[in-house]
């Protein structure tokens, strides 16, 4: 576009009128002024050369301190002042001045005639800057909106960004407050969320995408900071109304593909609010569900048990992996998947992990004090555990609790659950690492696994799945991979163990591969401590 052509903006236009009206004045300063009856509101200065500019004095000033030519229309072209008035909408006055004239007895026609032309082109520059501010801005929340986020994933591309958190967060039923309540109070929840959510990710971007979803990208933050942050937001809208706000969250520092981060994040809130609804049909209420696991665990009805973990060569007992299982007092021994399904649904697998924790730290300084041969114990951490900013804080309490060496200490992870990217999970075994706690890549070759995460993360062992191990005997290509993947790890000098070993030959073909450790039916079922100290480390 030349320059002919190209769009001038208020500024430059309220310059050269201005200009024009100083000049034709022969005055030091000409403006253009709104004001309403308490302040001014918009105010344009021109002055004459090493004239010093008195704008933004002016417009600081009390009502009752400005100067006459603001307070009152001043005609009288003897005096050194002039001022033009118009009235507009909302008892709004627009003033048109020249200050310090030199050159007297003028006319005022020209002060007449431009000033509606003035605020004509002021006000349409109010509303154009109002319609590029709601494309680009939700009208209700003044959060940003669609367009703002189409707009910013082309300028991500070209980004060096270090690292970036997505956030998707959506109400939980706003139709229903809107049916119940009244639309005036669902707007009232839907001003709320986006302010909390400003609030807690001051540094992001914050979209309100639809009429009850939301997104945050923060850019250049820690995994730690990005967590914490999404766990305060949560606390907040959940102590607002229980079950507000479904969320779901990525974070990535590697190869950032901002689209697919926020899509993981979507996935995620998407299958979140799965849970959430389903768990509202079957009538399940987190509070309930809470008091009644604390009272269980205090109660003694999850049992820990341990499944032994042997050398693949000798045979010999090498470490053991916690297992819980629950004691109903009417049903006996529990299938495991039916409560772990419901706390991992309901978030509360929090409780349950660290209590088993706990009892393996309680055990582990018993054999100490006893003088057991001592050995590594796996506990397995649900991703709402691993997901928690205060996790590593929790562990190290309970270990310095009981004296615990960590190096018999092992907590089992895995992509496989689909809970936390590689990226998300390659930063919480770094934190649990850095607190001597030694970390396990668990479900290696299981659906969602990929040979990626071995290159992202730290870990100090890694077993495969039983998935692998069972076609492992009569499939070529399950050979070759989990020999792949031990070879792999032996350059890395991490100890491979394979679970699920249940015949003598999956034995054999991992003990030809150099596979280090095994557990599964073939040596035993997991068993209770009591068991476990007799048949292992009592013999």
């Amino acid at each position: 576009m030349s320059d002919n052509n190209k769009m001038r903006s208020i500024l430059e236009i309220m310059n050269d009128v201005l200009s024009t009206v100083r000049d034709y004045y022969d005055s030091e300063y000409a403006y253009y002024i709104e004001k309403d009856e308490y302040e001014i509101l918009t105010i344009y200065e021109w002055c004459a050369e090493n004239i010093p500019w008195q704008r933004d004095r002016i417009k600081m000033l009390e009502p009752e301190h400005l100067p006459r030519w603001v307070q009152h229309e001043i005609t009288d072209t003897r005096d050194e002042c002039y001022s033009v008035f118009q009235g507009l909408d909302e008892g709004m006055t627009a003033i048109l001045a020249v200050v310090n004239v030199r050159r007297g007895g003028c006319d005022l026609s020209l002060m007449r005639a431009v000033l509606p032309y003035i605020s004509q082109a002021v006000i349409l520059h109010k509303t154009q800057k109002q319609q590029e501010y709601l494309s680009y801005h939700d009208d209700l929340t003044g959060l940003l909106n669609r367009n703002s986020f189409v707009a910013y994933l082309a300028e991500a591309k070209e980004k060096q960004l270090k690292s970036v958190g997505a956030l998707s967060a959506d109400i939980n039923g706003l139709k229903n407050f809107n049916k119940e309540f009244g639309r005036e109070y669902g707007d009232e929840v839907v001003i709320r969320v986006g302010e909390i959510l400003e609030e807690f990710f001051r540094s992001a971007n914050v979209y309100r995408l639809t009429g009850d979803e939301y997104l945050a990208i923060v850019e250049n933050t820690s995994y730690e900071k990005f967590m914490k942050d999404v766990q305060a937001a949560h606390t907040k809208l959940e102590n607002i109304s229980l079950g507000l706000v479904t969320m779901g969250y990525a974070w990535e520092k590697s190869n950032i593909d901002v689209n697919v981060l926020v899509s993981d994040a979507e996935d995620m809130m998407r299958e979140e609010k799965k849970k959430y609804y389903k768990n509202l049909r079957k009538g399940h209420h987190e509070p309930i569900i809470k008091q009644d696991l604390l009272d269980d665990l205090k109660s003694g009805n999850f049992i820990v048990c341990l499944l032994p973990i042997m050398d693949a060569h000798s045979n010999e007992v090498v470490g053991a992996e916690a297992l819980v299982r629950y004691h109903h007092k009417d049903l006996g021994i529990m299938n495991p998947e039916r409560y772990i399904a419901l706390l991992e649904e309901t978030k509360l697998s929090y409780h349950l992990d660290l209590y088993v924790f706990e009892e393996v730290c309680r055990t582990l300084q018993r054999w100490e004090q006893e003088d057991l041969p001592m050995i590594p114990v796996s506990v397995n951490f649900a991703g709402s555990t691993l997901r928690r900013h205060d996790i590593t804080e929790k562990m190290q309490t309970i270990v310095e609790k009981y004296h615990v060496s960590c190096e018999y200490l092992q907590v089992e992870v895995s992509e496989s659950r689909g809970d936390m990217n590689q990226e998300m999970l390659a930063e919480t075994g770094n934190k649990i690492r850095k607190a001597n706690v030694r970390v396990v890549l668990d479900h290696f070759g299981a659906k969602n696994s990929s040979f990626t995460i071995l290159s992202l993360m730290e870990f100090d062992g890694l077993k495969l799945d039983s998935s692998m191990v069972d076609d492992i005997v009569g499939s070529r290509r399950s050979q070759i991979i989990a020999q792949a993947v031990i070879d792999v790890c032996r350059r890395l000098g991490v100890t491979v163990s394979a679970s699920g070993v249940d015949t003598q030959d999956q034995l054999n073909i991992l003990k030809e591969m150099g596979c280090d450790c095994v557990e599964g039916t073939l040596f035993n079922k997991p068993i209770t401590i009591e068991t476990f100290e007799v048949r292992y480390l009592k013999g």
